[in-house]
């Protein structure tokens, strides 16, 4: 007997390896899917504004990375500790005007020249409901945990959703015609909308995705979310908190990447270097004994054969790290 539901994952011809430039952006789902992929030294960059959950957002981020559009000073807001800014996480706030606007258009700069070169653009979808600020009506990355009375929220319609969308991969395919582009739903729950309040969000955000997959050739969906509702579907799946998903989910989800865009040869690889990285985590008790030297140097050795047989694989840190012991 069966006891999941299989999700057929359609066929792509995206194929990633190490010489592969990969973005990812959107929600946290986002973050923990290009852990995977950077853990592993594939080549990534992931949310250069910090997270962004909303497909408005994500337009009017991608739309300034395009046009490299730099951040002035009447664009950021001081809240009486901290210069901010509405379209970036707060990580990027200081009580330093001059640095914050620094740091976000090396954000912009950084991640244009990025995504000129990207081969493969995820983008997460987390939710439809999106703030607004009442004054001005624009859209809100991140309220800053500023005063409510501040904003506005709605949940965004199918047809906004796709305009939204369609600006992102305009955007995108403005600034690289060659980039692939996926589309995927977070599997995380917004359970603060209540629990049909959060299927509503996701499917406004299914069916706009599923409009845009349609309308543009380089642009395919990934089921990450249907992977999760109806593959796994438990929530032992689930981290404690019952909205985030477990280390187990998140690796299940990968692998699923690795079926739709890996070669068998890549896949070989991944193995090989999975096996390298674990032994390159073994712990070190004592630097000077022999025995930790020979091992160095058996590593060492192993690291350069990997980097000489797989094309853009670079193990730079382990290296040094290993010749560091010697």
């Amino acid at each position: 007997m069966n006891w999941t539901t299989p999700v057929e994952i359609p066929k792509s011809d995206i194929r990633i390896d190490w010489k592969s430039n990969i973005a990812f952006i959107g929600s946290c789902f986002a973050e923990n899917i290009s852990h995977k992929f950077s853990a592993l030294h594939f080549h990534t960059a992931v949310n250069p504004f910090g997270i962004v959950y909303n497909p408005l957002s994500v337009a009017n981020m991608l739309s300034r990375i395009a046009h490299e559009k730099l951040y002035t000073a009447d664009e950021i807001f001081f809240d009486g500790e901290m210069y901010a800014s509405w379209d970036f996480h707060g990580s990027f706030s200081s009580k330093d005007s001059n640095l914050c606007l620094q740091q976000m258009n090396e954000a912009v700069q950084s991640a244009h020249a990025f995504l000129q070169k990207a081969d493969v653009v995820f983008i997460t979808l987390g939710t439809a409901y999106c703030y607004f600020l009442q004054e001005s009506g624009a859209v809100v990355s991140n309220c800053h945990r500023q005063n409510a009375n501040l904003f506005h929220r709605e949940l965004v319609s199918v047809e906004r959703t796709v305009q939204a969308l369609e600006s992102a991969v305009q955007s995108l395919q403005n600034l690289n015609p060659q980039a692939h582009i996926v589309l995927t739903v977070s599997p995380l729950r917004h359970l603060k909308d209540g629990a049909h309040g959060n299927q509503l969000s996701k499917a406004t955000l299914l069916l706009g995705a599923n409009s845009v997959v349609k309308a543009f050739k380089n642009v395919e969906y990934f089921p990450s979310y249907e992977i999760v509702m109806d593959e796994l579907r438990d929530y032992r799946f689930y981290a404690a908190d019952m909205i985030h998903l477990s280390s187990t989910a998140e690796d299940y989800i990968f692998e699923k990447c690795g079926e739709a865009y890996f070669s068998g040869e890549t896949r070989q690889n991944l193995l090989r270097v999975q096996s390298f990285l674990k032994l390159s985590n073994h712990r070190i008790l004592d630097a000077d004994s022999s025995k930790v030297k020979a091992f160095a140097q058996s590593a060492l050795s192993q690291a350069k054969d990997l980097q000489s047989q797989i094309p853009g694989l670079d193990l730079g840190v382990e290296v040094r790290y290993f010749e560091a012991l010697l």
